[in-house]
């Protein structure tokens, strides 16, 4: 047994146990220094920068601002309501908050008189609110705000500039922004777009999309201030654009299902789980708590019940619910996924039962699902006496066999059939069925590759033949790409490449995590062929090489189609 190997198997023993950070916080909503933009046709603007909680990215802002004068009252007021653009979204987002800088446009009289000192200082009085109830229940899961008192500058905020806001549109029609207002004079550029064509005319930014694209774009404003040197620090500018080309109206999206959609190995704040932290992790045996999950609060098995985070894992960018979501604009959206479920756990008499019906009250749009893998997963990486039969199995032969007495023994088509059923009857909704990527752990400690592969293939095969069985056309099967294993794992995907000087066939470069990669290695000396070509793999190492990364999960998130 090799090294890692033996590590692997300590944990899940029990032999390496460390304590789990808590959940974090959100941050605070904090108003910061009030500052003027250089006027423009006679017209300055407030620039008025704030902190937000990361959830409220791509969520509707509103801002009330007022200006006051001594012994004169209130000069103007203004209520700014618009969409929260932090810039593009990391992958996974660890970033904990944002900055946007709204503008507030004043009028030519009141720059005038700002201006020139023809009337004393006025103060700016600020409140900024922050509420997130992505599932429209009326509830909020953030409430948050800050209210600031300050005295307007004499002089320029010349290192700041407004935030452009998320900007959304319709698929084939064109989208049209101010150039941001900034405290200095700024010559605009534009980067090139990736799915479409931006320009820069009469002070404004025209983007028009090509014809079919429905997603984001990401572009950029450079600015320069007229006259700087291109080295001068103080003399650039960089403004990210988002823009959310979308089908139609405003979609409604839930989650249910294991996990694969929970985004199990990741924290609600992006960050992975450690693997001294996976025993902890693990989901309980009778009642799940999400532990350990995208979409939860909770970091440890020994919670009593779910608690989701407040955007439901939407602003971390883990899950590939949450992915497909953030592509498309998504804002009415909760993933109530839990990590350990099994099928039979969302059906009539299960555990997770309430949740399912909640779900159906809601009657979203889509309903994205993973299920179908527990207890089968467990099993086979924890409990070998159950599933004995199929590690001495040929795969050509006994093993299918072995394979399908394991999901009649879990009453798989049953349940699967069930959880189809109850949806379908119960909701309008589009169903899409998210099945298994191909993961090959290094604790799997009895099985070779090509075993696990033909497991998974199995499993895929059963998720789509009953959901042709229940309805084909409202629940709609979605495969994942194949996760390569850098070894031949033929007959259950072709092997048609190489990285060998040997010349033996491999499925591709490996996206395996790099516990399982080292495995390889040692079991596959000649012909393994390492990876991913480029990027992180699609496999995180914290659970010992089971779930998707953050990197895989946007793999599974590209094969959905667009909402419509």
């Amino acid at each position: 047994m090799t090294a890692s190997r033996l590590l692997a198997l300590a944990c899940l023993l029990g032999l390496l146990l460390t304590p789990v950070a808590n959940a974090r916080e959100p941050v605070p909503v904090e108003v910061g220094q009030v500052g003027l933009a250089l006027p423009v046709d006679g017209r300055g603007a407030l620039l008025i920068p704030v902190r937000y909680p990361i959830q409220l990215v791509g969520q509707r802002l509103e801002l009330r601002v007022s200006l006051r004068r001594p012994r004169r009252g209130t000069i103007d007021s203004w209520i700014s309501r618009t969409h929260a653009n932090g810039g593009p979204l990391r992958l996974p987002e660890r970033r904990g908050w944002f900055r946007f800088v709204h503008r507030i446009d004043l009028s030519r009289r009141t720059t005038r008189r700002i201006r020139h000192g023809l009337m004393p200082r006025p103060t700016a009085v600020v409140n900024a609110s922050a509420a997130l109830d992505l599932n429209r229940d009326g509830k909020a899961d953030l409430a948050a705000g800050d209210t600031e008192r300050q005295h307007l500058p004499s002089g320029y905020a010349r290192r700041l500039c407004a935030t452009v806001p998320q900007l959304r549109i319709r698929r084939g029609r064109p989208a049209t922004a101010r150039l941001p207002a900034c405290g200095a004079n700024l010559r605009w550029r534009v980067s090139r777009a990736a799915h479409g064509a931006a320009t820069i005319r009469d002070g404004r930014l025209i983007y028009r999309p090509e014809a079919t694209f429905r997603g984001t774009e990401s572009l950029e404003l450079r600015g320069r201030v007229a006259g700087a040197k291109a080295s001068a620090r103080q003399g650039k500018q960089v403004a990210p654009v988002q823009v959310k080309v979308l089908s139609g109206a405003e979609v409604s999206v839930r989650a249910l299902g294991d996990s694969v959609t929970a985004g199990f190995g990741y924290y609600d704040d992006g960050t992975q789980m450690q693997f001294t932290s996976l025993l902890s992790c693990k989901p309980g045996a009778k009642a799940y708590d999400d532990a350990c999950s995208s979409n939860s609060l909770d970091r440890s098995n020994e919670a009593s019940q779910v608690e989701y985070a407040p955007d439901y894992g939407l602003s971390n960018n883990v899950s590939w619910a949450a992915q497909w979501a953030n592509q498309h604009g998504v804002t009415n959206f909760a993933n109530f996924a839990v990590s350990g479920s099994e099928p039979k756990d969302w059906s009539p008499g299960g555990q997770l039962y309430d949740t399912t019906k909640r779900v159906e009250a809601e009657n979203p749009d889509y309903v994205l699902l993973t299920a179908g893998a527990n207890p089968l997963l467990s099993e086979m990486l924890f409990g070998v006496d159950n599933m004995g039969c199929a590690i001495w199995a040929d795969v050509a032969g006994e093993y299918r066999e072995c394979i399908e007495e394991a999901f009649a023994g879990v009453k798989l088509r049953a349940n699967l059939k069930a959880l189809y059923t109850e949806l379908v009857d119960n909701t309008d909704a589009t169903i899409y069925l998210m099945q298994y990527p191909l993961s090959v752990p290094a604790s799997a400690l009895a099985y070779s590759a090509t075993q696990i592969a033909m497991m998974g293939a199995m499993l895929n095969g059963e998720i789509a033949a009953v959901a042709a069985e229940v309805d084909g056309a409202r629940l709609q099967v979605i495969a994942p790409p194949h996760f390569n294993v850098g070894i031949d794992v033929s007959p259950v995907f072709p092997s048609e490449y190489t990285c060998s000087s040997l010349g033996y066939l491999v499925d591709g470069r490996s996206v395996q995590s790099d516990a399982s990669q080292d495995e390889l290695l040692l079991a596959h000396p000649l012909s393994f062929c390492p990876g991913p070509a480029k990027g992180e793999p699609w496999v995180i190492g914290g659970d010992t090489g089971i779930h998707p990364s953050a990197t895989g999960y946007a793999q599974m998130a590209s094969q959905l189609p667009a909402p419509e």
